[in-house]
């Protein structure tokens, strides 16, 4: 049985690595690619590919929020983000908007063939280089959390964070309180060194 894959990242080169890749496996057939957001939602309206490669860093769009989109026109496609900079508010926003597979840029044709042959059997498949930034149990932290959590790191004080989030200050504050006990830290100059170390959020 073949499988259908249609890839969207702006980068030719890693777009053609892809390509190639398929070619040694006959049971994969590339059906479109796509360099960027709106072009990939011009082309796949009238596909229905199978598997669908989603960079992260597209120059019209972050690849975990059109995942969101896409899902909503292609339920029956397994998505599969693509990323050389993981983050955990990009990861898990992806997650929650139903992708299956997260890889690195950096991996094999093995890795990859493995990825598919996992989400095609209706597994999840997570590149092990940043499977920590996806468990479950990963501090328990949400994507609101790590949302203001970001953005405390980016130096926004309480008010420019709850208008930027459409929240009050207060729950700017219960936010952080909560992060700096799941995160055992006592200040938010400490929350934020720790979570920039640990990958949760990005310098």
């Amino acid at each position: 049985m073949t499988h259908t894959v249609f890839i969207i990242d702006d980068h030719k080169i890693v777009r053609d690595g892809l390509k190639a890749i398929l070619l040694g496996y006959p049971e994969y057939e590339l059906v479109g690619e796509a360099a960027s957001a709106e072009e990939a939602k011009q082309k796949i309206q009238n596909l229905k590919p199978d598997i669908v490669f989603v960079d992260l860093r597209l120059p019209d769009a972050n690849g975990a929020l059109l995942i969101q989109e896409l899902i909503r026109l292609k339920p029956q496609s397994k998505f599969m983000l693509l990323t050389a900079e993981p983050n955990a508010l990009d990861l898990q926003r992806a997650q929650q908007a139903g992708a299956s597979g997260f890889l690195g840029k950096d991996i094999n044709s093995d890795e990859y063939t493995r990825a598919m042959a996992a989400v095609i059997a209706g597994k999840k498949y997570i590149s092990q280089s940043f499977s920590h930034l996806l468990v479950e149990d990963a501090h328990d932290i949400s994507v609101r959390e790590l949302e203001v959590l970001q953005l405390l790191a980016d130096g926004l004080p309480y008010k420019q964070i709850a208008d930027k989030l459409s929240i009050s200050p207060r729950t700017v504050e219960t936010h952080k309180n909560n992060l700096l006990k799941k995160l055992d830290v006592g200040t938010p100059i400490e929350l934020v060194k720790k979570a920039l170390k640990t990958g949760l959020i990005k310098g």
